[in-house]
């Protein structure tokens, strides 16, 4: 074992199943949690998040988001809002070159309660992003009313949209990627690039489930669509991996579950562009992390043989995965990272509860390293911050 090391240090030396000081435990304070906590609403930026986690003895992260999409310049934008039959719809329609596409959600009182949080770096949070209509948002699964990709025909109007940042936005993207770097290195703490996501656009752009039976009858039109998203995408993380110093990049893969996919379209539609990403990563020397919290334990011959190197989010307890047996089956060569659910564990559980749970969890999935301790699916408001410090209390105890 060995002593004082770096949060960055320890935490890539267990990605590397090498010796370490003690199991990592990484928190991840969600910007939303700033409403809940008057401690954590002291916090001004990510950097200070990070500070205060390292004074705790936690292992944090600073993160840079990969580059927005960017409309083709001939792409015109209409925004509007009107009220029908007692609901509020916000809609907003992209005059493409190929044609319009329409996006239209309703409107609830949750849909602008987004705080700044990774500052200096553009992203999801940075600049409140959920104007109404967003493209690539989680609201939209719920409150679309109608999705701006209907079929194969609105897949070259689609091309429009995803386009890679470039000119002034592309510097200032730089520039603050670059001094996020800069304060992870000063801080030594990992440095993240968030996120990637070709499976979760699908949702996110589509109505899931019809997009769904479309998987055996027009396989043309899901693998289209997915290309375009990728092709995309691969441009964003060449553009975030050229600022260099990147140590993880992490793909969202809440919805790359069996019940999106099933283990048959999972491994033909997602697993080849996943493994060409971690290729694309490898090259630059970082590690590429899967966020998922349901499936893994389903599709865990298939993820044994892909080149992701961390499974993240792995929840025993909302997800009901098989901690023992991803121990067993992928321990010695993908880093687990996950055991403690927040949202109904933590958040009802004694300290007596806490203490058994964290001690249980680290006898199964310590021994032989790769094992990251992480609260699923993070901090959200719900979860006491003295649940977090009982929690924080029996890590140090037993790690």
């Amino acid at each position: 074992m060995k002593t004082g090391m770096s949060s960055r240090e320890r935490i890539l030396a267990t990605c590397a199943h090498k010796p370490i000081d003690h199991i990592p435990l990484h928190l991840d304070v969600h910007p939303l949690y700033f409403q809940y906590d008057p401690q954590a609403a002291t916090w001004e930026d990510q950097f200070e998040r990070t500070d205060a986690l390292l004074a705790l003895g936690a292992d944090a992260m600073i993160e840079v988001w990969l580059p927005d999409p960017t409309f083709h310049p001939d792409v015109k934008v209409r925004s509007w809002r009107e009220e029908k039959n007692d609901t509020v719809l916000l809609g907003k329609e992209y005059e493409t070159p190929a044609g319009p596409l329409r996006h239209v959600i309703k409107e609830t009182p949750d849909l602008y309660k987004w705080n700044k949080i990774n500052g200096k770096t553009l992203g999801q949070f940075a600049d409140n992003l959920i104007d109404g209509v967003g493209l690539l948002e989680d609201v939209n699964p719920s409150r679309s009313v109608e999705f701006p990709i209907k079929g194969p025909e609105d897949l070259p109007k689609m091309r429009y949209l995803f386009q890679p940042m470039g000119g002034e936005r592309l510097a200032k993207w730089r520039e603050d990627a670059f001094y996020a770097k800069k304060e992870a290195q000063k801080r030594q703490v990992v440095f993240i690039a968030r996120r990637t996501y070709c499976g979760s656009a699908l949702v996110w752009l589509t109505d899931a489930i019809k997009t769904m039976l479309t998987y055996e009858e027009n396989p043309e039109y899901v693998g289209e669509f997915l290309q375009i998203i990728h092709e995309w995408q691969l441009a964003t993380l060449e553009m975030v991996l050229d600022i260099g110093d990147i140590d993880i990049v992490t793909r969202f893969g809440y919805y790359d579950s069996p019940d999106f996919w099933g283990r048959k379209y999972f491994d033909y539609y997602l697993r080849p562009k996943m493994d060409q990403e971690a290729d694309l990563v490898h090259q630059a020397g970082a590690l590429l992390r899967q966020q998922q919290s349901e499936g893994v334990t389903q599709l865990v011959d298939i993820y044994k043989k892909m080149r992701i190197d961390i499974l993240c989010d792995i929840d025993p307890v909302q997800g009901q995965e098989d901690m023992a047996l991803l121990k067993k089956k992928l321990g010695a060569t993908k880093t687990l990272m996950g055991g403690i659910n927040g949202d109904l564990f933590l958040v009802n559980a004694s300290p007596e509860e806490i203490d058994q749970t964290v001690r249980g969890t680290l006898e199964l999935m310590a021994p032989g390293g790769g094992f990251i301790m992480h609260i699923i699916p993070g901090i959200y408001s719900g979860v006491p911050w003295a649940k977090v410090l009982s929690l924080i209390e029996a890590w140090k105890k037993y790690a």
